[in-house]
């Protein structure tokens, strides 16, 4: 169990490191468009171009804010921050409240299963469709892209290759994942953190059965723990430095 544990807050760290690095991306990326687009008022030629080029750029910031949503409920989930009945929590004995959190650790999980079943079947169908641009004739057939050889892209107009994309296409193929678009192979990310989700959960679940298996003592060592946890945090929170003036009842306008 122990060693569940430190998988767990391994991939919580990854999961953490992962949204701050999407954040910083797409503040990135919007700050450079946002900087470009002022600069095509002064009707500068390379910036009509880079903008023109940078077309991918509306498109990366909508899927990044889908991959910050489900890595903060994600991680919201391992700090068991999500959706629940608090009020019932706190007015419950202890032992019925360990019940109670057994049994929608479990329950949760369970639908939370449903959910990766249901979204995965949807992104695997988004993941087979090859619109027109990602194809053209070979030899044999239509083909994609990225399968295309350098002699065939050479022999089009108009074609490139997009190397980072097909790079990140193999591997995916190695795993049998098929990919045929970018936007596509972005929304993996759905199915996979609903998945983190209900391992969390089921696990959690079973962490508080094994809490009712061992009796008033075990109870009484997790609520304690629990106890100690709610108190550091509640510290943590009274630590922060407190809003400046003005910040408060004008929307922070001065």
């Amino acid at each position: 169990m122990e060693f569940l544990r430190r998988m767990d807050r391994a991939w919580v760290r990854g999961e953490g490191w992962l949204t701050v690095g999407v954040l910083l991306l797409m503040v990135v990326v919007a700050g450079f468009q946002a900087f470009v687009r002022n600069l095509t008022r002064f009707d500068i030629q390379w910036a009509n171009q880079m903008l023109t080029d940078m077309e991918w750029a509306d498109s990366l910031l909508r899927k990044g804010t889908l991959w910050l949503a489900f890595l903060g409920a994600s991680i919201a989930t391992y700090r068991k921050k999500h959706i629940a009945l608090d009020v019932m929590l706190r007015i419950a004995p202890v032992k019925a409240k360990y019940v109670m959190l057994a049994m929608s650790g479990l329950i949760a999980g369970v639908i939370t299963v449903g959910l990766v079943v249901s979204f995965w079947q949807a992104v695997e169908l988004n993941l087979t469709e090859r619109p027109i641009e990602y194809e053209l004739l070979g030899d044999s057939g239509a083909i994609h892209v990225c399968d295309a050889s350098d002699a065939q892209i050479a022999a089009l107009e108009d074609v490139e290759r997009p190397g980072i994309f097909c790079a990140f296409r193999s591997g995916l193929a190695a795993l049998s994942i098929p990919a045929e678009t970018p936007g596509a192979a972005f929304q993996l990310i759905v199915p996979l953190m609903f998945l983190a989700m209900a391992l969390r959960m089921f696990a959690q679940g079973v962490g508080y059965v094994m809490v009712l298996a061992g009796g008033p003592a075990a109870i009484e060592i997790a609520e304690a723990a629990e106890q100690e946890e709610l108190r550091k945090q509640q510290a943590s929170t009274e630590s922060m430095p407190p809003p400046s003036p003005g910040s408060e009842g004008n929307g922070g306008r001065t």
